[in-house]
């Protein structure tokens, strides 16, 4: 997508605008306009760029707005968020971040009190009844009800839940389902209404096609409102929902619609939830490339977001096949602004940091090693080469899953392996990105080659020669006895 100089201007100097990177007196200025007390103003304004402890400020300054009674003040801030679309650095929705500030009695990371749960319930509905027509305050009750509702059912698995944990989690949940459908009727429209009802739906468990019905109607209300993909592309993970692959075709799909830069964006922000990718098994299979494409270009028009660091940071060193080279480079950038809610300890960001600072030389090491076995192959003579040797490396592999796959129980899997070939076709060096016994058992036979100087393969084009296979276990799974 071709951008003129003039378009780029306009948009950088729109999300500086919005996204709360503007001067202090910029900031007073709005400040102002909601009669804010300077206490307020610098709670809300904290800089995501410099400070990952801004987010938590801004919440919890929305908190005590709401504490103190400032009814007035909170709809103001809300109705100019929804108005102008504010964005905070990074990207993240400023009427998102006033709402998580509403929903919660305490803040992170203390544990609410039944009296702590029926202070701030009380709060929402005095705001509710002072001021009928506020579209935020109904909202914010649904969502206090909603998050009241998983206090009840806790965090354990649903076999662990309690009867009248189950039951005071559908009352509280139904709640806030009548909550939305009166504040449906009122004349304003917010897009975190969606947002709450789409936690409805998961609670209380609805067809994918309701659940996908509810995401096309708030989608086309606000498109670039990205919880609303987040929340489906978790809800249709098998572990809910959906199928195996359902999350995946999902968010791409969702992505390619939006399309160019904002399409990427919004791909790695879908990654970006600790709800849809953990530290688990069972993460969606998303594109890593596509994911920092996303992340670079969130910083590219939303500015940078320590946060947004933290979680691409966290990413690279726990997703998929891990990427520790760009773990480092980003880790460099964060120093120490690590983030509580995406590492949990400082011991575990601390271990992440030395781990990445072991691997990361080594990993770039493999990568240009990679990329001489990618030019290698592009010529005709090594694509020719390629063929005979990864013949050869098969059948050497075949007779180990033959003479040590007894104990293997599940041929599945694809993983990668790297040779260094002299120039008569010995074997100068070996990576197998895999385990097992019949790994052990190619390793072997690999590395007696070495020793004994044999030439088990043919003379490479020159030397020395790195080739790179991509296999699949399913293909040397020992076949059957009739």
């Amino acid at each position: 997508m071709i951008r003129t100089v003039i378009k780029i201007s306009i948009l950088m100097l729109s999300a500086l605008a919005w996204s709360g990177l503007s001067s202090a007196a910029e900031r007073n200025a709005n400040s102002n306009h909601c009669n804010m007390s300077e206490a307020d103003a610098g709670g809300l304004n904290g800089d995501l760029s410099v400070d990952v402890h801004a987010l938590h400020n801004f919440m919890d300054t929305a908190a005590r707005i709401l504490k103190e009674g400032k009814f007035v003040e909170l709809d103001c801030l809300a109705d100019r968020a929804r108005s102008g679309k504010e964005r905070l650095p990074g990207g993240l929705w400023k009427i998102h971040l006033l709402y998580q500030g509403l929903r919660q009695p305490v803040p992170y990371p203390l544990h609410a009190t039944q009296e702590d749960w029926t202070r701030l319930l009380q709060r929402l509905r005095r705001w509710e009844k002072a001021r009928p027509e506020s579209i935020t305050a109904r909202v914010a009750l649904a969502l206090a009800y909603l998050e009241y509702a998983h206090d009840a059912r806790g965090s354990g698995y649903a076999n662990t839940v309690s009867e009248s944990g189950w039951k005071l989690f559908q009352e509280r949940t139904a709640e806030a389902r009548r909550i939305l459908k009166e504040a449906r009727r009122l004349p304003s429209k917010c897009p975190e209404w969606y947002v709450a009802m789409q936690m409805v739906s998961v609670n209380q468990g609805w067809s994918v096609t309701e659940a996908r019905a509810l995401f096309e109607e708030a989608n086309k209300f606000e498109p670039e409102y990205y919880t609303y993909a987040r929340d489906l592309a978790y809800y249709l993970l098998p572990k809910w929902s959906g199928d195996a692959g359902d999350t995946e075709k999902f968010v791409q799909e969702i992505a390619d619609r939006i399309g160019g830069d904002k399409g990427d964006i919004l791909y790695f922000q879908v990654a970006a939830a600790d709800y849809v990718i953990c530290g688990c098994d069972d993460n969606p299979h998303l594109s890593w490339d596509r994911i920092k494409r996303g992340f670079e270009a969130s910083e590219k028009l939303y500015g940078v977001s320590m946060p947004n660091l933290n979680r691409i940071a966290y990413l690279a060193s726990y997703f998929g096949e891990r990427d520790p080279i760009y773990a480092d480079k980003i880790l460099t950038r964060i120093g120490d602004q690590w983030d509580a809610e995406t590492w949990g300890r400082q011991e575990d960001f601390d271990k992440i940091r030395r781990w990445v600072s072991a691997v990361a030389p080594v990993a770039a090491q493999v990568r240009v090693i990679e990329a001489t076995a990618a030019t290698n192959e592009q010529t005709p003579e090594g694509a020719r080469y390629k063929a005979v040797f990864e013949k050869t490396y098969r059948e050497l592999l075949q007779q180990c899953a033959r003479s040590d796959g007894d104990s293997v129980t599940q041929w599945e899997g694809k993983f990668k392996t790297l040779t260094n070939l002299g120039a008569k076709g010995t074997v100068d060096g070996i990576q197998i990105d895999s385990m097992g016994p019949v790994v052990t058992c190619l390793g072997k036979k690999l590395y007696s080659f070495r020793q004994e100087n044999a030439t088990p393969f043919p003379p490479p084009p020159q030397a020395p020669y790195w080739i790179e296979l991509h296999l699949d276990w399913v293909d040397f799974a020992p076949t059957p006895a009739k």
